[in-house]
């Protein structure tokens, strides 16, 4: 494969990369290929099957036991591909408080959070997990946790 910008070579190389395009700060993934042009410094990061690997993190999101951060309530609306008016329009509330929900400036109450993880993990799946409902959102930390990904034969999982 050649480089778009100026046609040289491309190298294969693998790296853990921190993936920031997904909307939030906390997600890395393990050996991930990346193209390198030697001649312009012009890199290309290959990302397999990378709905899959949104769903995993949705999901991982939304079984954390810590309450949601702000960016992950964004991330958790987005992926459902909802805009902010229509998920305010859908569970009953303002424009303005989903806004302040992924602003930080007010807090989700636990009903509603738990609402939004539902919604997550019924759209990844059959959710029986019913008595872990009340367990989601319940400790409250400063910094969310890192969560790592590895891609192994193009099948997205959580990194040991």
């Amino acid at each position: 494969m050649n480089c778009v910008m100026c046609g040289s070579k491309l190298k294969k190389e693998k790296t853990n990369f921190h993936y920031l395009d997904c909307g939030l700060k906390n997600v890395y993934l393990k050996s991930i290929e990346v193209l390198k042009c030697k001649e312009c410094g012009e890199e290309e990061i290959v990302i397999p099957n990378i709905e899959q690997l949104h769903n995993l993190v949705a999901k991982t999101v939304a079984t954390q036991k810590q309450k949601l951060s702000p960016e992950e309530i964004r991330f958790l609306r987005t992926h459902l591909g909802f805009s902010g008016s229509d998920f305010a329009e859908k569970i009953g509330v303002s424009p303005e408080t989903v806004s302040r929900w992924e602003k930080g400036r007010i807090s989700m109450k636990p009903t509603v959070e738990r609402l939004l993880r539902v919604l997550i993990l019924s759209n990844a799946g059959p959710f029986r997990e019913y008595e872990e409902l009340t367990q989601f959102g319940v400790v409250k930390l400063k910094t969310s946790p890192k969560r790592t990904f590895v891609s192994k034969k193009n099948n997205w999982m959580k990194a040991a």
